[in-house]
């Protein structure tokens, strides 16, 4: 078993896909969510986001977790037009499994959005704030304090 942090946004009937997408992950892993945090469109005009941070314990791999999640947005209605900075149904991104570093196959671990993104950092330092970055070596909470994000 693998410890494993999703990131989850949403800006299309955002408190409704939040639950809806929240029932979909407890009904295949016992979950551990962030608090759900309200920000503005980054990069382009849209609706706000709700995002969180999830955290769970997995016996699949890191690609069939990606396809998992994949197939969750596919069934709530993401298409592949919602991508980039754009609004979305939902979106589900695996940042982190363990402590694996990977960049191939489009799966990037971990997830440079941790650094580049407060709606994900500040997320992942609220349930994980003495997890060690496998790269950077510093907490998230340290991370986060340290952010000029």
């Amino acid at each position: 078993m693998q410890t494993v942090f999703v990131s989850i946004g949403t800006n299309i009937n955002a408190e409704a896909n939040m639950l809806l997408v929240k029932e979909s992950l407890n009904s295949l892993f016992d979950v551990i969510y962030s608090s759900i945090y309200k920000t503005s469109a980054e990069g382009f005009e849209g609706e706000d986001f709700l995002n969180s941070v999830c955290k769970f314990d997995t016996d699949k791999n890191p690609q069939e977790l990606r396809t998992l999640l994949k197939n969750i947005e596919k069934d709530m209605g993401r298409t592949f037009t919602q991508k980039g900075m754009s609004n979305r149904v939902i979106d589900l991104d695996l940042i982190l499994y363990g402590d694996l570093q990977i960049n191939r196959n489009g799966l990037e671990l971990p997830s440079s959005d941790i650094e580049k993104y407060k709606f994900v950092l500040e997320p992942l330092a609220e349930i994980a704030p003495d997890y060690i970055h496998p790269i950077l070596k510093k907490s998230y909470k340290d991370l986060l304090e340290s952010s000029f994000l």
